[in-house]
């Protein structure tokens, strides 16, 4: 009776421990394919022709007459046997998964050529007439754009190489889903939009209040800086002109979504870079200006410091490889936001302080400089401007910092400086009247 008891004991034992076990075993297997999944589609991109057989036939690689007659895959399958033993298990399954895995980096790639030729509307109109321009070494050569965006995104340049026309046929494709009918605005201009309104809070200030001020000659006179952006960015410009509101309801709800993507998951690690990039200004400026390099291998390498701090935190790395563009644009957002997080004006520190008091007095000293960039607070990044007033123009050069903080936001600086420069209040020294007596 007793052993009978201990052998159901026993066995109650099992079931409950099994389920846990085999949850356990599901989710590591799962975390195990996805990084199988990702090394064997890197060998098929590599390998098309023997793609193209085992894509038809998943059981080939069961196969050993097969597998002899192709080495590159008898050694990949060698030095990865994780791969071999989990598409040698399921052969039909695991190409199933590896097709939708495939599937969804060539919409990765689709989104980044489409970004480019957005931006590039003279080089989108002739490789759309024209996909084979890709392999001209003449036609590359002669637009440099198109040649550092193919050097720094070679999984799109290997798939617009192979098949030029297929591949320009489903960007077009792509870029058609892209538009939203009911919108009548495409994704990437909210978000080129979005971009400029985050490094201008002035402007974005002042058109989120009154989106009309767009096709308001004397406003763009007034703001080169987003002058030139309209100009540069004809598309954006048409579809804000024609409707501002509209424009600027859809831009603030982009930017509501882009504020919420992996908000939580990346705070600490947004942190981490922006501290990185602090303490390594010239690497930010390149990184701020173009996020893609961070996937140029020979970038990195020339910058070490970046190498190691890369290698030394992988959730960064991670984050800002997948998307590097949108992981940079929340950098800069959290900057932001340090910055005037710090004593309510921002800029906290000592030496920001000395910075804000040192342009304070300067202004002090010339009334006619302060009264016109007290009106319009952009003329410190107007070169025109600042070429006619060489006194100004010395200054910011002697005071490296101030000349930073001027360039990245002038309004704020500007406020906070002047507030620096007020002389505190003074309270009264004399005695108080002596008390009437009754």
């Amino acid at each position: 009776m007793k052993h009978s008891i201990a052998l159901l004991s026993l066995a109650a034992l099992f079931c409950f421990v099994s389920p846990a076990i085999a949850q356990s075993t599901q989710t590591q297997d799962h975390d195990t394919t996805s990084r199988e999944l990702a090394s064997f589609d890197s060998f098929m991109d590599g390998h098309p022709e023997i793609a193209e057989q085992i894509r038809k036939d998943p059981s080939l690689v069961r196969n050993q007459e097969f597998v002899e007659n192709h080495p590159d895959l008898q050694r990949y399958l060698q030095q990865h046997p994780n791969v071999r033993e989990e598409i040698s298990e399921n052969p039909n399954s695991f190409m199933r998964q590896e097709k939708r895995f495939d599937a969804q980096e060539t919409r990765k790639e689709m989104g980044n050529l489409d970004g480019f030729l957005d931006t590039h509307p003279e080089i989108a109109e002739q490789l759309r007439k024209d996909p084979t321009l890709v392999n001209n070494k003449d036609f590359v050569s002669h637009h440099p754009a198109l040649q550092e965006f193919l050097q720094t995104h070679s999984g799109v340049a290997q798939e617009l190489r192979q098949n030029p026309n297929a591949f320009m046929g489903q960007e077009q494709r792509f870029d058609q889903r892209e538009i939203d009918p009911n919108r009548n605005a495409m994704r990437w201009q909210l978000g080129n939009l979005d971009q400029f309104l985050d490094s201008h809070p002035e402007i974005a200030e002042q058109l989120r209040k009154d989106p009309s001020l767009v096709n308001n000659k004397e406003f763009l006179e007034k703001h080169p800086a987003l002058q030139t952006y309209l100009q540069q960015h004809p598309g954006v410009h048409e579809e804000f002109s024609q409707n501002p509101d509209a424009f600027m309801r859809r831009e603030q709800r982009f930017d509501r979504q882009e504020d919420g993507m992996d908000h939580d998951a990346t705070r600490g690690q947004l942190a981490s870079a922006d501290r990185f990039f602090d303490n390594h200004p010239e690497i930010a400026e390149q990184l701020r200006k173009d996020p893609s390099l961070v996937n140029n291998k020979e970038f990195v390498k020339n910058h070490p410091d970046l190498q190691t701090y890369l290698q030394q935190h992988p959730g960064v790395n991670q984050e800002l490889s997948e998307n590097p563009n949108a992981f940079m644009h929340q950098e800069q957002r959290f900057d932001r936001q340090e910055d005037f997080g710090r004593n309510g004006a921002g800029l906290g520190d000592d030496r920001d302080r000395r910075e804000m008091a040192s342009f304070g007095e300067f202004l002090g000293a010339h009334a006619n400089i302060a009264a016109q960039i007290s009106k319009d607070p952009s003329l410190l990044n107007n070169k025109e401007y600042m070429e006619s007033h060489p006194e100004l123009q010395e200054y910011l050069k002697a005071h490296p910092g101030v000349q930073e903080e001027v360039k990245e936001n002038p309004q704020a600086f500007l406020q906070s400086a002047q507030q620096a420069s007020k002389p505190a209040p003074k309270t009264s020294t004399l005695p108080k009247s002596p008390a009437k007596q009754q």
